[in-house]
């Protein structure tokens, strides 16, 4: 019976896998993405190389945890420092060379030719252009079958659609779509975004919703890297330093463009009064929202362990049960069901609040009431970890301990402070650093309570209870001109933040066990 070796499988899935690997890289390369390109290059090499050679058979179950650590943590953290060294934002998106596209695909209308038009539909669903010259009638063109779909304009740089000469007499395959269906079905939307060439080379576009006019490119780039208007004689340069062209005025004109800009994006958080004084703040409170949870979640986790460890008290094992539900609801549900019950005019909590005629906290507007409703939240949310992790390190005291302090006739609070905290502290002390490492940047609980609200005044985009990751977030996405260079310095900054808290966190846990 005829069999495949292995060797020949495991060659032919290697093949399969570089061939798709190379395509990626490819595709990546003609994005523009060359740095990109090549770093997925090497790795494809170091892919057939350990798959292949048998003399590095020894890395192969190595390779994928490296490649994934490679690819989910150490290529965004090179990518996030490379973006903070740059003018990379709303008004900075292109890279250069699709900015000059930009440019050259500008025209402006000359002459007075103009042409009437057919929008013919193919039976393939695509369509033809067929154009009469209202000048002169014998002279007609018709286009190739092109795509028009709504919200797939043409982009910058794509070549025109050549248009043919056709005779008067002859006929043009398609059906004739009338002005009210093209209007109807927003076909016009992306035939304006696409310019068409005569065959001569001039070009004519879309003018209005019934005409086509001729056109010219609007500028005209000179061997210094200039551009030339080519109605008004004004010249642009590029300012790489502002990652925007510059007339001789120095007036931006049209797109920018990304621009290496160095440390300016950390000098600004540092320097900028308007984002200095939110960003002040903003660490202020994460700092004391990540120790204020840390300390609130371990104090009520500790208490609640502590109490189930009494053996007086009965059915502790349905208690535990009970104040560890909290833990197995995700937090997704949870946050968005607290959201509803601290809501401000119709929440529960207020609801309850007024029926007894006490105070009722405006947990929306107010700043400290949306910092306690935020800490209340991570409570709840937090608590029954550290229940679970202190009561596995209670139940590993010795009880004799205990049983000599009661001879001496201490009681159960002396007992806790001056016996069991200090020999349960120090193994969990770790665990307490991770923890404020993750309340540093708990993105999920402020972004879905309260989406960083109520605004700061005079803080732009800032809110009272942002944490500097959802200001990162914000300032990324949610601004009217996002800015990524930005963002991403701050972003780098919360790492090396977070990054020392995991070095503390390890030196500590190796300090426990060498003692």
């Amino acid at each position: 019976m005829f069999s495949i070796p292995v060797l020949s499988i495991r060659r032919l899935l290697v093949a399969l896998v570089a061939l798709l690997a190379l395509y990626l890289d490819f595709v990546i390369y003609e994005t523009g993405g060359t740095w990109l390109a090549l770093g997925l290059l090497v790795v494809v090499g170091l892919f057939l190389y350990i798959y292949l050679d048998d003399r590095a058979s020894t890395y192969r179950y190595l390779f994928p945890g490296f490649a994934g650590f490679g690819l989910f943590v150490i290529f965004p953290l090179i990518y996030t420092v490379w973006v903070s060294l740059t003018r990379y934002s709303s008004s900075n998106l292109l890279p250069y060379h699709r900015a000059l596209e930009v440019f050259k695909q500008e025209t402006y209308p000359s002459g007075a030719a103009t042409y009437t038009y057919q929008l013919l539909l193919q039976p393939d669903g695509r369509y033809r252009v067929y154009l009469v010259d209202q000048s002169d009638p014998s002279n007609r063109f018709v286009s190739a079958p092109i795509d028009l779909k709504p919200g797939k304009e043409t982009l910058p740089g794509e070549e025109p659609s050549r248009l043919q000469p056709v005779a008067a007499t002859a006929a043009v395959p398609g059906q004739r779509l009338a002005l009210a269906q093209i209007t109807r079905e927003k076909l016009y939307i992306p035939m304006r975004s696409r310019q068409f060439a005569l065959p001569d080379g001039k070009l004519v576009s879309l003018q209005g919703l019934q005409k086509f006019g001729a056109r010219e490119p609007l500028w005209r780039l000179n061997g210094d890297g200039s551009l030339t208007n080519n109605r008004d004689g004004s010249v642009v340069r590029p300012d790489f330093r502002k990652g925007r062209f510059v007339n001789d005025r120095g007036e931006k004109v049209g797109v920018g463009f990304r621009a290496f800009s160095g440390l300016e994006n950390y000098i600004q958080i540092l320097t900028d009064s308007r984002i200095q004084g939110p960003f002040i703040r903003i660490f202020l409170w994460t700092v004391g929202f990540s120790i204020a949870s840390v300390l609130a979640t371990f104090s009520a986790g500790m208490l609640l362990a502590v109490m189930l460890e009494w053996k007086e008290i009965r059915i502790r094992k349905t208690y535990r049960t009970l104040l560890i539900l909290p833990y197995a609801v995700p937090a997704l549900l949870s946050i968005l069901i607290f959201k509803g019950l601290f809501n401000q005019e119709f929440g529960a909590v207020n609801e309850l609040l007024r029926a007894l005629h006490l105070f009722t906290p405006e947990w929306e507007t107010n700043p400290w009431g949306a910092r306690a409703m935020i800490l209340l939240v991570n409570v709840w949310l937090g608590y029954p970890y550290m229940m679970l992790v202190s009561t596995g390190m209670l139940q590993s005291v010795p009880s004799a301990i205990y049983e000599a302090s009661a001879i001496d006739g201490s009681n159960p609070i002396v007992d806790f402070f001056n016996l069991t905290l200090p020999l349960v502290f120090p193994p969990l002390l770790p665990i307490l650093i991770a923890s404020f490492a993750f309340n540093f940047n708990n993105f999920t609980l402020v972004y879905l309570l309260t989406a960083g609200g109520p605004k700061m005044v005079g803080g732009g985009i800032a809110g009272e209870t942002d944490l500097l990751v959802t200001y990162t977030f914000s300032l990324a996405f949610r601004d009217s001109g996002t800015n990524y260079g930005l963002a991403s310095a701050i972003a780098t900054l919360l790492f090396f933040i977070v990054g020392t808290l995991a070095w503390v966190n390890l030196r500590l846990s190796a300090r426990r066990t060498k003692s």
